[in-house]
């Protein structure tokens, strides 16, 4: 559907961008941007999680719970085509998953998948139901678990049915592609990572609705209690009406979302609709800088579909530079931008690497995890500024036992250290010299 509005119901002064609506006599719902982006990053995020996973050629099995928490009916109208909405496509990269990983495989990799599909409405519910069995697959709490009911209400059962299917790994993926920012209590998410510390949950957050509307009245701060904001509620309103701005309420809301569901790693990047100037957060959370990675890179492999304010490397969002989103330089992902990214690095890498190792060796894997939260640079892109830091003898690199490692050297292990030279330089000395 188009992006239709109708009057907030925490105040008066904003609007919010409505769901879309589906009825099992009825054709889907005309497919809009954002959605475009965010299934076309999903898919691949999927793929590329199933192939991450799964490189021992000796694996069996793999267990996977898949987790649509709005799942809508099932499908959207792209013009004159049908096509896959969420639950679709968890459905076929699994299965496509177990074909491409089996080929040339001598034992067989078995992919054992179950999924849930939960949504509050009887109709969309109605029209997933009918999607799936026009499709051959059968809802029967086996395999295909679909829910009619609040994400909320069915929570608890779906955390113990995979504690049961999974009880050492527990790996699960939630999608909750939610309305607006509110309709996902942040204290669900923190339970998931809770329960099942190998879980990731993929949240949508409209964050430009959010600053817009924030309001000191009660009803607001009602609204805001799935969020546990309400103390924070005058801190952020001082911060966006003092000229600091969009990118500083971002900074706090982002801090504060990680912090409250207790994930580690996080991607906060926007998809900005093109009929709407109104951002959507397309958030990625888990406790795992892998996973962070491999949903890093689908975005740079799915350039200008998502951006963030800001230079790339250790001021993502701007926030560092406490400015008003509208100063700031838009990172969209590209070419050109990787290219600044890179330079970029050059520059501001050799500082925080001094602060890391000043006092001892860090691993490769330790400076992977403190930078991780702070850069759009996938772990590639950090791996190919230290090496080029090592070339220039900023840094040494040395294996685990402390032995120094080869100039030659291409490529890092996790476990490789990073170390001052003997000869210490100020960081960036040698390239301004």
């Amino acid at each position: 559907m188009a992006w239709s509005t109708m009057p907030c119901p925490h105040t008066l002064r904003g609007r919010i961008p409505m769901s879309f609506k589906w009825h099992p006599d009825q054709p889907p719902p005309p497919i809009q941007p954002h959605s475009k982006a965010k299934l076309k990053v999903l898919r691949s995020y999927l793929r590329a999680y199933f192939d991450r996973l799964n490189v021992n050629p000796n694996r069996e099995e793999f267990k996977l719970d898949l987790i649509d928490g709005f799942a809508g009916g099932g499908t959207f109208l792209d013009k004159d085509s049908v096509v896959p909405g969420t639950p679709l496509i968890m459905l076929e990269e699994a299965a496509e998953a177990e074909k491409r990983l089996n080929k040339g495989r001598i034992k067989k990799l078995n992919i054992d998948c179950k999924f849930y599909f939960v949504d509050k409405s009887k109709a969309h519910i109605d029209h997933l139901t009918k999607v799936l069995a026009e499709r051959g697959y059968r809802s029967d709490n086996s395999s295909i678990v679909v829910r009619n009911g609040p994400f909320e209400s069915q929570i608890e059962s779906i955390i113990q049915s995979i504690r049961q299917r999974q009880p050492r790994a527990g790996r699960a993926i939630f999608l909750l592609d939610q309305t607006g920012y509110s309709q996902v209590e942040l204290a669900l998410v923190s339970r998931i990572f809770g329960e099942l510390p190998a879980a990731e949950v993929i949240l949508t957050f409209a964050t430009d609705a959010l600053v817009n509307l924030l309001s000191d009245t009660p009803q607001f701060a009602k609204a805001l209690a799935p969020l546990q904001l309400a103390e924070s509620i005058e801190e952020l309103i001082q911060h966006r009406d003092e000229g600091r701005g969009r990118a500083l309420v971002q900074r706090t809301l982002r801090d504060h979302v990680r912090t409250v569901t207790g994930a580690f790693y996080d991607t906060p990047f926007f998809i900005r609709p093109t009929s709407s100037r109104r951002a959507l957060w397309f958030l990625h959370l888990s406790r795992h800088p892998t996973a962070r990675d491999v949903m890093i890179q689908r975005h740079w492999e799915i350039q200008n579909t998502f951006e963030h304010y800001g230079s790339g490397d250790f001021n993502m969002l701007g926030w560092d530079a406490l400015k008003d989103s509208a100063t700031l330089p838009l990172f969209k992902f590209g070419e050109i931008d990787g290219e600044r990214l890179r330079e970029q690095l050059l520059e501001s890498l050799p500082r925080e690497l001094f602060g890391l190792v000043s006092e001892q060796p860090v691993t490769v894997d330790a400076l992977r995890h403190s930078l991780a939260n702070r850069t759009a640079a996938r772990f590639s892109d950090l791996d190919e500024i230290v090496l080029k830091l090592f070339e220039e003898k900023e840094f040494e690199i040395q294996g685990p036992d402390g032995r120094a490692r080869s100039r030659t050297l291409r490529r890092l292990k996790p476990t490789d250290r990073i170390a001052l030279p003997p000869t210490l330089l100020l960081p960036g000395l040698s390239r301004r010299s």
